[in-house]
């Protein structure tokens, strides 16, 4: 499974690092290893901010996205922060 595959195709995941990342399970870790991995990739990436914001408003419960794992995204919510925008995409 890929957080592309799962999102679909709209444009922010045609920009997103984890698209052709070899390492495709590191999303969907089963230990804090491989969760540490899959955020470094985040950190780089242009569209985290759209991930995180898509994850949040979808309720994703599992994987990493946009760089936060479930337990952070969880804090996130519980803080108010579900309802914060992504920030746009730069036009070309």
């Amino acid at each position: 499974m890929t957080l592309v595959g799962t999102v679909g195709r709209d444009a922010w995941t045609r920009q997103a690092l984890c698209a052709g990342h070899p390492d495709r399970g590191a999303w969907f870790p089963e230990n804090p290893q491989d969760a540490k991995r899959a955020k470094a990739v985040c950190r780089a990436c242009p569209v985290s901010a759209e991930c995180l914001a898509f994850a949040l408003k979808t309720g994703q419960s599992e994987g990493i996205w946009g760089g936060t794992t479930p337990y952070e995204r969880r804090r996130m919510r519980r803080a108010g922060l579900a309802a914060a925008p992504a920030a746009p995409l730069p036009s070309n």
